[in-house]
């Protein structure tokens, strides 16, 4: 089998890496920033970094892999590997030099891509099974993105206000994640922590299709309110949506059952994104922290504990899936510390250099961390 063909049947290989990469890119920013070698304040590319770089490859590695293995379909073609890797690297480029305009048409053929991806394989007639209800969130997902990136569009074309900027800013990069997270976790997360691999969807039940439809509507008119009237109302009815699908999907009430170290992570992970969305809603001071709860312990660490899980299973590394490899303990305990640095950002803004300096440090430790392990789970395992 050809180095290409294999990337095709295991693209997670290719996406993964590049993903922390991209993340690495965005925290040297403000590490130089924090150590005074650039006096440039570079948020916004910060964002676009770790969410639109990071972990959109995580996302997109993950789906490329685990489609085509769920429904015996064929696997991504070898444009669908230059289109999903180009465009978050010409994304954070464009974002660097503040083309914020550009930086949004690579990352609008990624959705496109991914929406056709999903579609044409879940409703494949040569699909040997087909995804679990939750998957209904996915495409939902895609849209969402594709709506703000939309809007951005319109925003900076015809002028608009100010509100349509920010309602595009919270559909790009909440929205998206959010749908993943409700979508893939509800197969991911009961079968990393507990071994539980929900049944497919039965094309003659649309009952549970139709509730996650109407949480999605929810959760699309908190981003509304956000916007147009009450933030603070806003994330706590995104926590509670986000809790309950999460609850009866996911079923995140139960501890990890499967042994490895990885798992609680996920699980940790899991239980981060409502917390988050809870502290934003009462925490007088600023929602800030709660927000990077969200971003950090929630998103951050589930990329990398499920591309982990991944990279370790799909390698054949039994003895590391079920294991407790160090550096599972430090990737962990790396990436909550960095949760809770970056919210002293907001809690202690008079030394706002010094705690984004030590955030981005700690997670790039974090990440190091993985790549020690993945590295080693992408050879595969030996026979005995």
């Amino acid at each position: 089998m050809s180095r290409l063909e294999h990337l095709r049947r295991e693209p997670y290989k290719l996406f993964f890496p590049l993903g922390v990469l991209l993340a690495w890119a965005g925290l040297f920013h403000w590490i130089l920033f924090a150590t005074g070698r650039s006096l440039e304040f570079r948020s916004v590319f910060h964002s676009i970094a770790q969410i639109q770089g990071f972990m959109m490859c995580f996302g997109v590695g993950f789906l490329l892999t685990a489609i085509p293995r769920r429904t015996g379909t064929e696997p991504p073609s070898t444009a669908m590997l230059v289109v999903g890797s180009a465009a978050p690297v010409a994304t954070t480029i464009a974002a660097y030099y503040e083309r914020f305009d550009v930086s949004q048409m690579p990352w609008l053929v990624l959705v496109l891509m991914l929406i056709g991806f999903a579609v044409r394989r879940f409703r494949s007639s040569t699909a040997k099974r087909r995804p679990p209800n939750s998957f209904v969130w996915v495409p939902i997902a895609f849209l969402m993105g594709f709506a703000g990136i939309v809007l951005f569009s319109l925003y900076g074309a015809l002028g608009l206000s100010r509100s349509v900027h920010d309602l595009a800013q919270v559909l790009v990069l909440q929205g998206i994640f959010l749908g993943l997270v409700l979508g893939v976790g509800g197969m991911v997360i009961p079968l990393i922590t507990c071994g539980d691999a929900p049944p497919d969807a039965d094309t003659g039940n649309t009952r549970a299709k139709i509730l996650h439809l109407c949480a999605a509507a929810l959760l699309v008119g908190t981003f509304f309110i956000e916007t147009y009237d009450e933030p603070r109302a806003a994330y706590a009815l995104r926590g509670a949506i986000v809790l309950a699908v999460l609850l009866a999907q996911s079923k995140i009430y139960r501890l990890p059952r499967r042994t490895g170290a990885h798992r609680w992570l996920v699980w940790l992970s899991a239980w981060a994104i409502p917390i988050g969305y809870t502290l934003a809603a009462i925490v007088p001071s600023s929602p800030q922290p709660g927000l990077h709860t969200v971003f950090i312990a929630g998103f951050g660490l589930m990329a990398l504990a499920v591309g982990l899980h991944v990279s370790l299973a799909h390698g054949g590394h039994d003895q590391l899936v079920f294991g407790h490899p160090w550096q599972v303990y430090v990737m962990g305990a790396c990436v909550v510390a960095a949760c809770a640095m970056r919210a002293l950002v907001s809690l202690d803004p008079a030394n706002l250099q010094t705690w984004l300096g030590w955030a981005s440090g700690t997670f790039l430790v974090g990440t190091i961390a993985w790549v020690w392990l993945a590295l080693r789970a992408f050879r595969p395992a030996p026979r005995e």
